[in-house]
């Protein structure tokens, strides 16, 4: 509502001698709007960046909190760890009176009053807290990767988004070219050069692209529904227009990004800490051959005072030996598997960076081919095929088809630039290259 459409609805509503009445209403109703229409303004002036898309996602992802809150069970678990067992007290009462069957101190001829300490083999506590930090660590691993996973979700989305966005741009282009035929065979019809046919058929062309748009905007509301779902977004929030992409290309080195693939991808880096995991354990397992000690000392109490102490010293016998070789045999045979599953991991990671290079590269040739040749060459013909109709010298038909080849260039050449850049993001989720 403008301000003098408050002012005119409140001079309808308030007697002219209430001057200063007046003036507090339309004041008043000036903020109110001000209030509530100034974040929607705000809102649909800032465009949508991939920037702050990914930041939200690291932010608020469910997924990814869920394995933050992971990190943190591991920490308070490792923090646990290393620690002696609580130490255990006992009263034994000797010598019970039959006239005071009821067992305290004071009716017992003897009370013994025993405090013990069990003590692991030296170096089994240092190896708990050893495997339990080493699993942090696999914690961390694997929140990296799934913040890749999710960033590259992120990224295919809102390219997905530009992508529609900008094809219904091209659209609304093709729409006003058109309706600049139109204008053209109007006057060739008015002049009898050309047949009503012609109008028609642009019209009809006019039609089918406005039906095209309809179904785009039907595949906008389902690519913004995912990028809030990844967002972690309620689904009636606004989503503004994107930002767009940058036309610049990425350095693609392949034998460096392969060594830098086996170094520090998330996924192998976690099943390296899971190998470290078990070889601790390995080597906690080789510790059951050795005995555990308990300590203990018992002050004697007799007649109420106390006149004596015992101490005592006691270790378990780990007798049955077969018992220990098969921990100590399963536990390297994980070891061993886990081996194997990081050799087949670095040679899949290896061969998907191979992937995605050739496709990099692919898409690279592609979309070159369309900026240097094919969208020059269609806007030239388009320029051609408009002059020989105005000059009677190709008919309608053909600058229609020109008009949809160009349409279909436009459009091609926008889906090899969002190819290129997905399949970028596809390298990035390997952590070989950087954010892009």
């Amino acid at each position: 509502m403008r301000l003098n459409n408050i002012d005119n609805f409140v001079k309808s509503r308030v007697p002219s001698g209430c001057a200063a009445l007046r003036f507090i209403l339309i004041f008043s109703a000036f903020l109110i709007l001000r209030t509530f229409l100034a974040p929607a303004l705000a809102i649909a002036e800032d465009s949508l960046s991939l920037k702050k898309l990914i930041e939200e996602a690291r932010r608020n992802n469910l997924e990814i909190q869920s394995l933050r809150q992971n990190i943190k069970t591991k920490e308070a678990r490792a923090r646990a760890e290393g620690v002696l067992d609580d130490p255990l007290f006992r009263i034994e009462m000797m010598d019970i009176s039959k006239e005071n069957p009821l067992p305290t101190p004071g009716n017992a001829m003897q009370t013994k009053y025993e405090i013990s300490q069990m003590f692991p083999f030296p170096g089994k506590l240092s190896l708990q807290k050893k495997a339990a930090l080493t699993e942090i660590l696999m914690a961390e691993a694997e929140l990296m990767a799934k913040e890749l996973e999710i960033i590259k979700m992120v990224k295919e989305a809102y390219y997905e988004y530009v992508f529609i966005t900008e094809s219904i741009k091209i659209i609304e282009e093709i729409k006003d070219l058109l309706g600049n035929m139109i204008r053209i065979a109007e006057i060739r019809y008015a002049t009898g050069q050309g047949s009503q046919q012609d109008i028609i058929k642009a019209q009809v062309e006019v039609t089918m692209l406005i039906n095209e748009t309809i179904n785009l905007d039907a595949e906008r509301e389902v690519i913004k529904a995912e990028l809030q779902a990844l967002l972690n977004q309620p689904q009636d929030i606004y989503l503004s227009e994107p930002q767009g992409i940058s036309k610049d290309r990425v350095e693609i080195r392949p034998d460096e990004l392969i060594r830098k693939t086996i170094e520090i991808n998330p996924d192998i880096q976690m099943t390296r800490y899971g190998i470290r995991v078990k070889e601790t354990e390995a080597e906690l397992s080789k510790k059951n051959y050795y005995p555990d000690f308990m300590l203990g000392v018992a002050p004697i109490q007799r007649d109420g005072r106390f006149d004596a102490w015992d101490a005592m010293f006691q270790i378990n016998i780990p007798l049955w030996r077969g018992k220990y070789d098969n921990q100590a045999a399963e536990v390297s045979n994980e070891v061993d598997t886990l081996k194997f599953r990081l050799k087949a991991e670095e040679n899949i990671k290896t061969a998907r960076v191979k992937e995605w290079v050739i496709k990099v590269e692919t898409a690279d040739k592609i979309r070159t081919l369309y900026e240097t040749s094919l969208i020059p060459q269609a806007e030239l013909s388009l320029d051609s095929a408009l002059k020989n109709y105005r000059s009677g010298n190709v008919d309608f038909l053909t600058l229609l088809d020109t008009e949809r080849v160009l349409k279909k260039t436009k459009i091609e050449y926008l889906d090899s630039l969002i190819t290129y850049y997905k399949r970028v993001a596809s390298l990035e989720e390997q952590k070989v290259i950087q954010g892009y």
